[in-house]
């Protein structure tokens, strides 16, 4: 089932309306074009499932008001976090048709999204993903998953503020997918802004995480300084830098 795109509001000018417009189209040649590639990619992600539940990046054990229990000593599996795979096809189907110089992933957890944004980018067969995960358990793991897809990869083991000068290209697509808060998104979405190409897209998962993110989301969606503003089914929202 592809995913649900909603539109909120779009300017006349938009040029990710059109493509929006256009996937339900597309979506099921390009998946069938796809098959083998994303059945490869759903093979690593159950290999990685197999490892169990791991211990989550120490920080978050620290945080206020996160909106979830996260216990003493929080362990997740790759099925815990990942993206669900209309989601990621959907990803994929953005990174071949925009063909962009630059992805900027916040937050790679085991792999899963990065491995769809490069699927997408080795289609299109130009651009590099840059992603970051700080947790030192976590980050071998998306390596080599990432490794099985694409080298157009550059994932740092760190925090995506640490180290925002690793991107070296104008980013046409952002996804901020780490920590759930608001004081982090907004953050995250002011350094991602800085290095930003006009018109890029901007993703925000799970925007409905909790009340805090739902608060986020509303504040950015509502703002009038965007081209256009998109929900992916409930869990993804979506802007269009100016």
């Amino acid at each position: 089932m592809p995913v649900q795109i909603h539109t909120l509001r779009a300017n006349d000018d938009s040029a990710a309306a059109a493509i929006f417009a256009q996937y339900s189209q597309d979506q099921p040649d390009f998946d069938a074009a796809h098959r083998a590639q994303f059945g490869a990619i759903e093979g690593a992600i159950s290999a990685t499932q197999q490892l169990g539940r791991l211990p989550l990046w120490e920080e978050y054990t620290k945080l206020n008001g996160y909106g979830r229990n996260m216990g003493p000593t929080p362990k997740r599996a790759m099925n815990d976090v990942r993206t669900k795979g209309n989601f990621c096809r959907f990803y994929a189907y953005l990174a071949a048709t925009l063909a962009p110089a630059a992805i900027i992933e916040v937050g790679a957890a085991f792999g899963a999204s990065g491995m769809y944004w490069l699927a997408g980018l080795k289609t299109a067969k130009s651009g590099t993903l840059y992603s970051s995960e700080p947790n030192p358990e976590w980050h071998p793991i998306a390596q080599e998953n990432f490794d099985l897809v694409s080298d157009r990869n550059c994932l740092t083991l760190g925090t995506f503020e640490d180290n925002v000068s690793v991107v070296e290209a104008p980013a046409q697509i952002a996804l901020i997918d780490a920590i759930h808060t608001g004081d982090f998104v907004r953050q995250q979405f002011d350094l991602i802004q800085k290095i930003a190409a006009p018109g890029a897209l901007v993703l925000f998962d799970d925007i409905n995480f909790s009340d805090d993110m739902k608060t986020c989301w509303a504040e950015i969606a509502d703002s009038s300084d965007w081209t256009g503003v998109w929900t992916l089914g409930r869990r993804v929202g979506v802007v269009e830098l100016r």
